[in-house]
């Protein structure tokens, strides 16, 4: 065989063109972008880093309007204060990236332009957040002052209630003489004083809704016109003996309400504090339009230069390209030749015949023509495949007995009807103790137990005639006793059908597999019974659980008796007054359906309406907190505000009483998940300790707050605070357990039965410190469930 005429030879020269080709194309590829390298690292280094920086700018400065324009709506200091160290993080990491000189792409003049813009911005947001924090801080107090003068507008109508039913009591009383002229006379001034009062309570909410100096001190004057006149008119009241607590009340309201007083000056301060703050939003705006603009410009920049290194690229790729289009196409001819007609025709064609000569070999058919065509390997594949064949031939001649004679599993075989017909020496050795085993019935070989057994496996109607196979395991009584499997082959034997029948002794698996059947059912006996103690562990615990349960039950309803109990004097005291009052309505629309004012009987009979709607909730909400529940309470979706004043409801007497500010500044968007009863009672329990607390303190601002802190992922965490004394560091650890009270008269249950009805709707209760020093209780409560 020539040196050349070989397929390695062949393919050697085929693939040593296609590496020519490859290199070239290599050479291209690498001077194009060896080129492209540059103008890339030019783009990476220049061009693409102020796109990042410019984006990083404009992304802060968008951070920084929005926080502006979020920050003038908060009305919570912590909010505030939080959003400004937002802001401030912002424009500190904005210093960062304009001064960092590695990370800082921008020339020295952009950089200090953008620089000098960003610090204008800085000093203005920080006088903008100090006006805002201001106005937080003054809201809150004219809040106050605007509750001080609803109180004194609500006690004065109080006052003068009891008086107007007097002079009535004195006009029936009195039906012609002079003291019914005089009683008279009094009721139509104590109306008119009515009058004019809810006149200055309406314009002083006038003045603090007023927007601009003027307005606020025009409606000053009117304010103090009006009182004025309310101070006039009731001179003639002032007489009155029962008149003492209502001229009190007229000269506190005049001492508010003066020129320069409190009144007109938190309304002055408003009003110009409000206008500085849209005078530094609109300079904010500003700053940050001329920010955007020299950002602009800086990406302005970038686009020129990217503009140009992508026309250089543009012209270098299609120049290299053209370079790879030719190699390609000389390429893919080279490889179509080689396909067709050196792999296709001269190696797989050969290959394919040399294929179908070996199936043909290994089905039996040594006849089939095997041809030898060329001086390469595959011509020698294919006399070495004669010569295989010839081989074959040789060994079919040798006799299978042999084989069936020297393998070590017993075999034999035998007719149709089971008449043994030949047995290996395995087999024979198995058999030994019935004798020859050749021209009888298989079965007479065995015991007489075991003959019926074997012989329903030859009967036509089986499954060895109908499936082809069958298989039976015997026990054979001998000494000592064994157990044999029998498997049953149906095979071709010339032009006859024969049965092959392979005997294995499976003494051993069969004598592990009864003593495992053994163990399983001693284990399944013990687990039985280990399972009937469980289930009464089971109902005992239980019953432990359902009694558990009922004596919970029945110390929460102990607990809501107690808060019942100590709000039953001030409840009593808001309910009579309501009461009186409408008393004094009745009689004047009984009066007024006298005189014909059908006006003035609807005012009174609304009046009266709104007295039943007030003491109708006081006395729903009461008996919704003191029902007795069931022990099992349901789960369901709340809103925490709705909780927290149905539980002010309850607590407000006590609070009023002890003259406490509860101040709910709950979200209504915040919603948890677990029972009303159970979350009113434990905010009432908590609510009832800080009123004893702040009472006990006796000194400072006496207020309770409900605010949120933040929210988790599974949980909204609220705080409640008061202005006592707070928690003493010796007892704060032990006051959840029971019958630890600091009061003077208390079980000591209510902070331990509201961490048990947390803990039972995955809540958690915390005790803490204010900044204040007051006592701090912390809530955490789970997410209403999607």
């Amino acid at each position: 065989m020539k040196k050349w005429s070989t397929i390695g030879a062949k393919l050697i020269l085929a693939f040593t063109g296609t590496t020519i080709l490859l290199t070239v194309v290599s050479a291209v590829a690498w001077l194009t972008w060896s080129r492209l390298d540059g103008q890339v690292s030019e783009l990476l280094e220049n061009s693409v880093p102020k796109y990042n920086t410019s984006y990083l700018l404009e992304s802060r400065s968008s951070e920084i309007r929005h926080r502006v324009q979020l920050l003038p709506t908060l009305t919570n200091r912590v909010e505030i204060d939080n959003l400004v160290v937002e802001l401030s993080e912002q424009l500190a990491a904005v210093k960062r990236a304009l001064t960092e000189v590695q990370t800082n792409p921008l020339d020295d003049e952009e950089a200090a332009a953008l620089s000098d813009l960003y610090f204008k911005l800085e000093q203005t947001l920080s006088n903008y957040s100090h006006l805002v924090q201001q106005r937080v801080e003054q809201t809150r107090k004219i809040n106050k002052l605007k509750e001080q003068i609803n109180w004194l507008h609500q006690d004065i109508r109080a006052e003068l209630t009891p008086i107007r039913q007097e002079l009535h009591w004195l006009i029936s009383r009195d039906e012609d003489g002079e003291e019914r002229t005089q009683a008279l006379e009094h009721l139509r001034i104590v109306q008119h004083v009515l009058d004019v009062e809810s006149d200055v309570f309406e314009m002083t909410g006038d003045v603090m809704e007023a927007d601009q100096l003027a307005q606020v001190h025009n409606a000053t004057k009117v304010v103090q016109y009006k009182l004025d006149e309310l101070i006039k008119s009731s001179q003639p009241v002032f007489s009155l003996r029962s008149a003492i607590a209502y001229q009190q009340l007229i000269e506190e309201l005049e001492v508010l309400l003066l020129p320069q007083g409190v009144f007109y000056l938190q309304a002055l301060d408003k009003v110009a504090l409000n206008q500085r703050i849209l005078e530094l939003q609109e300079q904010i705006d500003n700053q940050l339009s001329e920010i955007h603009n020299q950002i602009a410009q800086v990406v302005k920049r970038a686009d020129n230069t990217f503009v140009d290194v992508k026309k250089e690229t543009a012209g270098l790729v299609s120049y290299g390209n053209h370079i790879l289009i030719v190699c390609f196409s000389v390429s893919i001819l080279m490889s179509l030749f080689l396909t067709y007609y050196f792999i296709n025709r001269r190696i797989v064609a050969r290959l394919t015949a040399i294929s179908n000569s070996i199936d043909a070999i290994t089905k039996g058919d040594l006849s089939h023509p095997i041809l030898v065509d060329g001086d390469d390997e595959i011509s020698r594949l294919s006399e070495k495949l004669i010569e295989y064949g010839e081989s074959v031939k040789e060994i079919q001649r040798t006799n299978a007995v042999s084989l069936i004679n020297n393998t070590s599993a017993s075999l034999l075989t035998c007719d149709l009807a089971g008449y043994v017909e030949s047995a290996n020496i395995s087999a024979r050795r198995l058999l030994a103790m019935q004798g020859e085993v050749e021209q009888k019935l298989i079965w007479q070989s065995f015991e007489r137990e075991s003959q019926p057994i074997l012989a329903r496996v030859f009967n036509r109607s089986g499954a060895l005639f109908k499936e082809g196979c069958d298989e039976i395991t015997l026990c054979v009584v001998g000494q000592p006793q064994c157990y044999l499997h029998f498997d049953f082959h149906l095979f071709s034997h010339g032009q006859l059908n024969k049965i092959i029948v392979t005997i294995t002794d499976v003494t051993e698996q069969a004598l592990t597999a009864r003593e495992l059947e053994r163990r399983v059912a001693e284990k399944t006996r013990d687990l039985v019974e280990k399972n009937e103690m469980l289930c009464e562990e089971i109902n005992v615990r239980e019953r432990a659980e359902l009694h558990l349960k009922k004596t919970q039950g029945e110390l929460i309803q102990a607990a809501k008796m107690a808060v019942v109990g100590q709000t039953m004097t001030s409840l009593a005291h808001e309910l009579n007054q309501p009461l009186n009052a409408m008393s004094t309505y009745l009689y004047s629309a009984k009066l007024s359906c006298e005189t014909g004012n059908v006006a003035a009987v609807t005012k009174s009979i609304d009046q009266v309406e709104s007295l039943s709607l007030r003491m109708s909730k006081i006395i729903s909400s009461l008996r919704s907190f003191a029902k007795k529940s069931d022990s099992e309470h349901s789960s369901t979706e709340l809103l925490l505000k709705n909780l927290v004043e149905q539980a002010m409801t309850i607590v407000s007497t006590k609070a009023k009483r002890q003259m406490i500010e509860i101040d709910n500044q709950i979200d209504e968007s915040i919603a948890v998940f677990g029972n009303g009863v159970a979350i009113e009672q434990v905010l009432i329990n908590l609510m009832v300790n800080s009123c004893d607390a702040i009472t006990e303190f006796n000194g400072g601002e006496r207020k309770i707050t409900i605010f949120p802190l933040y929210s988790t992922q599974t949980h909204h965490v609220v705080a409640i605070e008061d202005t006592g004394k707070g928690f003493d560091a010796h007892i704060v650890e032990k006051l959840f357990t029971p019958f630890t009270t600091t009061k003077e008269v208390g079980l000591g249950l209510g902070l331990t039965i509201s961490q048990s009805l947390m803990e039972k709707y995955a809540g958690h209760i915390y005790l803490a410190s204010s900044t204040k020093k007051g006592a701090l209780v912390i809530l955490e409560l789970p997410y209403a469930k999607s």
